[in-house]
């Protein structure tokens, strides 16, 4: 964990980041359960007929994720 330097965030800050990190988290949990299921062989493929994995693959390559404007 990297060590903050300068002045304490703000609790609107903080707040800001941990919705980042959740949904950060949220994505990779869906890439995942995704791959999981490419290498399970479980029908999760899209209607569309993009594989799961490459759905997967799609969701990790996506920019990172900008705070939600709280306004």
């Amino acid at each position: 964990m990297a060590k903050q330097i300068g002045p304490s965030p703000s609790a609107l800050a903080l707040e800001q980041r941990v919705a980042v990190l959740e949904r950060q988290i949220a994505t990779l949990t869906v890439a995942a359960r995704l791959l999981a299921s490419a290498l399970e062989g479980t029908p999760l493929d899209s209607p569309d007929g993009e594989p799961a994995a490459r759905q997967a693959h799609t969701l990790l390559l996506l920019p990172p994720l900008a705070p939600a404007d709280p306004h």
